[in-house]
C-alpha cells in the first residue's frame, strides 16, 4: 500500500512538473513572438512569474529528493533567462557629486491630473505638481497629459517651473482649448520634434492619434533623442476590474461576462505588437543617443519589453531594486512604466516615486551622458 502511494505521488509530481515546464516554455515564447501574429501567447507571458515560481519549486523539490528530474525545470529556467532578468533588479546606485555630468529624467502617467476626480482625493493636481517640483527633473515625459487655457493651465504652470521647451502629441482636442496628449518637457532646448506610432483603431471620439512623441534635445554640444510613449491601453473599466476580482471566488462563472475582457486584452496585445515594431524601427534608425520613457501597458515578460530591451538598456535594472512596481491599480506588483537608454548612457540612480494620485507611480532616473559636455540650461 505504501509503495503504491509512493508510485502514485511520483507519477503526479512528475506529471505536474512536465506541465509546469511546458507552461514556462510557452510563456517564454511570448517574449519573442509578436502577439499580432498569435495574441493568446501574450496571456501566457503575463503569467510567466507564476510558471517560473512553479518550476523553481520543482527544481528544489527534486534536488531535495536527489532525483535527476530537477534538470527539466532547470532547463526551462535557463531557457527563459532573458525574460527572467527583467523581473527583479539588484542595481547599484552611484553617488553623484554636485558637478556630475548628468541629467535627471522623469516619466509619469498623470492620468489627466485626476481631472475627473477618479481617486476621490482632494488636491491631486497640486500633489502631482509638488512631486514634479521636488524631484526637479531636467526632462519630464508625461502620458495622459491634459491642459486648457481657462482653468487647468498646465502648460503655463510647467513653463513657470522652468520647462521652457516642450513637445506634445495631441490625442484629442475639445472646445478649442482643452487638449489631451503625450508630452516631453525640457529645461534644455528642443531642436527638432515629431510624432510617431499612429493608432490603428479609432478612439471613442473617432480619432486616430499618435502614440508617441520625440524631441531632439540639445545638451551642451551634443543632441539626445528623447521619446515619450503611451502604448495601447486595454481600456478596462470599473466593472471589468470587479469581474477580475471575482474570478477566484466564483466556482461556476458565467463565462459570457468575461468575453468583453478577453476581447479587450486580445485587441490591446495585437495593437501593441504592431506599435512595438514601429517604435523599434524608429529607434534602430536613430543616430542620436536615445532615452525612451513611457507607459508600455506591458510587463517585463512581454514581447514589447523583449524587443525594446534588445535595443536599449533598462535603467531600472542598472540602478533600481526589487520588482519596481509602477501600476497603482487593482492589479498590484505590475511594472509597466519604463525608462530605457542607449548603451552609452548609464543610469546612476533609479527611483519609483510613491505619489498615489494617479493609477501609475512616477519613475525617475539620473543618467550619465556619454560625453563630458553638459551645458547650461
Amino acid at each position: 500500500m505504501i509503495r503504491a502511494l509512493h508510485i502514485l505521488l511520483s507519477f503526479f509530481s512528475r506529471t505536474a512538473n512536465i506541465i509546469a515546464f511546458f507552461l514556462l516554455i510557452i510563456s517564454t515564447a511570448a517574449f519573442y513572438i509578436n502577439p499580432d501574429f498569435f495574441w493568446p501567447l501574450a496571456l501566457f507571458g503575463l503569467a510567466y512569474p507564476i510558471f517560473l515560481v512553479l518550476n523553481v519549486f520543482f527544481l528544489f523539490y527534486w534536488v531535495m529528493r536527489r532525483r535527476w528530474f530537477f534538470l527539466l525545470s532547470f532547463i526551462g529556467i535557463v531557457a527563459s533567462y532573458p525574460q527572467l532578468k527583467g523581473q527583479l533588479a539588484f542595481g547599484k546606485e552611484e553617488q553623484l557629486s554636485d558637478d556630475a555630468e548628468s541629467i535627471r529624467v522623469m516619466s509619469f502617467n498623470v492620468r489627466n491630473f485626476d481631472l475627473y476626480n477618479w481617486t476621490g482625493r482632494d488636491g491631486s493636481r497640486k500633489s502631482m505638481f509638488d512631486t514634479i517640483s521636488s524631484v526637479n527633473p531636467d526632462i519630464l515625459c508625461m502620458q495622459e497629459f491634459f491642459t486648457d487655457t481657462v482653468r487647468f493651465l498646465n502648460l503655463q504652470a510647467l513653463n513657470e517651473m522652468g520647462y521652457k521647451y516642450h513637445s506634445m502629441a495631441v490625442e484629442l482636442t475639445k472646445k478649442g482649448n482643452r487638449r489631451w496628449g503625450i508630452t516631453i518637457f525640457s529645461k534644455y532646448p528642443i531642436v527638432e520634434d515629431g510624432e510617431l506610432i499612429r493608432q490603428q483603431r479609432p478612439t471613442p471620439y473617432g480619432r486616430f492619434p499618435n502614440r508617441a512623441v520625440f524631441a531632439d534635445i540639445q545638451i551642451g554640444s551634443q543632441v539626445i533623442r528623447v521619446i515619450s510613449t503611451h502604448l495601447q491601453s486595454i481600456h478596462l473599466n470599473l466593472e471589468d476590474y470587479e469581474t477580475i476580482k471575482e474570478i477566484p471566488e466564483d466556482a461556476s462563472p458565467e463565462w459570457k461576462k468575461y468575453q468583453g475582457i478577453v476581447f479587450k486584452l486580445a485587441k490591446a496585445f495585437e495593437h501593441r505588437g504592431v506599435q512595438t515594431v514601429e517604435l523599434s524601427e524608429f529607434i534602430a534608425t536613430t543616430s542620436y543617443p536615445v532615452v525612451l520613457c513611457g507607459d508600455f501597458n506591458d510587463t517585463p515578460s512581454s514581447y514589447t519589453y523583449g524587443v525594446i530591451s534588445r535595443l536599449l538598456n533598462d535603467a531600472f535594472l542598472q540602478a533600481g531594486k526589487g520588482i519596481g512596481a509602477t501600476y497603482n491599480g487593482s492589479l498590484p506588483f505590475l511594472r509597466i512604466d519604463y525608462i530605457f537608454t542607449s548603451p552609452d548612457i548609464r543610469c546612476a540612480r533609479f527611483e519609483v516615486n510613491g505619489n498615489p494620485h494617479s493609477d501609475h507611480f512616477p519613475i525617475v532616473a539620473d543618467l550619465l551622458l556619454p560625453r563630458d559636455d553638459i551645458g547650461q540650461k
